[in-house]
């Protein structure tokens, strides 16, 4: 394997992953060494202030480099695309965190062929895809940065759901909306849920972001809703970051593909089961991401039947609209204070 310039691992120190190979690896593939250099001497020092949230640098900047600004323009521009560097109001400025980074570098398809196929098996591990379901002992029920909106077909009928946890109405608040390729699912390439990529749904600020880019289309209210809906037809779970106000994305994850599934905070509802109504066919507990759901004996009518254990039960809601008995129903078992005022991701 080549060596990689020390650039790079002062690059990959930068986002707080120390000076890992690997990221170094990665920020290689993105960053040519000129335009490495370029990063590692941002923010510019000579920017205007009144030039605002921009990708604008001085002439200066481009002169202390010895290039011309023309080309330091053009490197920028490029790195935006690739996620690499982002619009701030002290100008062009590198990713604050690995997480970001991901997000962003994964998420566009017009570097692939640049990019080549090791920036993905880097992004995706050695271990490659996730081969199973998070089990009880990974999920983590403290707090944390994602939260489960319930599909909101498994919620439609309950009294008593908030605006930010009802997808009709988080999409309906909405200015901008975009479709955006699912970067968790483009790292883990070998992966057998049929999920398509295009999956994760922008909103505001983040949509004009990505679109911006040329990383994400935009699209109606309406087209998100029949994007979203296509989606039950999988076992995948809605994600937001875990605060009161959606304004960044909605994604339609899968354990296969998404390391943040496992700790994704509780929705306020979880499932309960209708034992009359109950077949005992499994096809909860195959399409359940939590492994919540297993068959037990009912004494009481003499018969196996779906059972729910609602401390696993992270109340997605995916069980609920895939029961072809219509055996199974959402209930609020948690107050409205559950969910944060306010979170982040990056």
């Amino acid at each position: 394997m080549n060596e990689v310039d020390p650039i790079y691992e002062e690059l990959a120190n930068k986002i707080g992953t120390g000076r890992s190979e690997t990221m170094s690896r990665i920020l290689a593939r993105m960053a040519n060494l000129e335009q490495a250099r370029l990063v590692a001497a941002l923010p510019d020092p000579d920017r205007e202030a009144t030039a605002g949230r921009s990708l604008e640098v001085s002439d200066e900047f481009a002169r202390k480099l010895s290039l011309d600004k023309a080309t330091v323009d053009k490197h920028i521009r490029e790195l935006y695309e690739k996620g690499l560097l982002f619009p701030t109001r002290a100008g062009p400025q590198m990713a604050r965190t690995f997480m970001q980074l991901h997000d962003s570098s994964l998420g566009n398809p017009k570097y692939d062929e640049d990019l080549g196929d090791e920036f993905f098996d880097l992004w995706g591990g050695p271990e490659g895809r996730i081969t199973n379901k998070p089990t009880p002992e990974r999920l983590r029920p403290e707090y944390s940065a994602f939260r489960i909106v319930p599909r909101w077909k498994s919620i439609k009928d309950l009294t008593g759901v908030l605006p930010h946890e009802d997808i009709r109405e988080i999409l309906k608040s909405q200015e901008t909306i975009a479709l955006q390729p699912c970067g968790c699912k483009r790292s883990f390439r070998k992966r057998d849920c049929g999920v398509p990529v295009e999956s994760c749904i922008n909103v505001g600020r983040t949509a004009d972001y990505n679109i911006d880019r040329e990383a994400s289309r935009k699209i109606t209210y309406e087209e998100a809703m029949e994007v979203n809906d296509k989606f039950d037809q999988y076992p995948v779970v809605n994600m937001v970051v875990n605060q009161k106000d959606v304004n960044q994305l909605i994604c339609n994850c899968h354990w296969c593909c998404c390391g943040a599934l496992a700790g994704a905070a509780k929705s306020r509802v979880e499932a309960e089961v209708d034992t009359e109504k109950c077949k005992a066919c499994g096809t909860c507990v195959n399409t359940c991401q939590y492994s919540a759901i297993s068959m037990k004996n009912y004494p009481e009518i003499g018969a196996e039947r779906a059972y729910v254990d609602p401390e696993i039960c992270r109340g997605c809601g995916c069980c609920v609209i895939a029961c072809p008995n219509e055996a199974r129903t959402m209930k609020i078992v948690r107050p409205p204070e559950h969910i944060p005022d306010a979170g982040a991701i990056y």
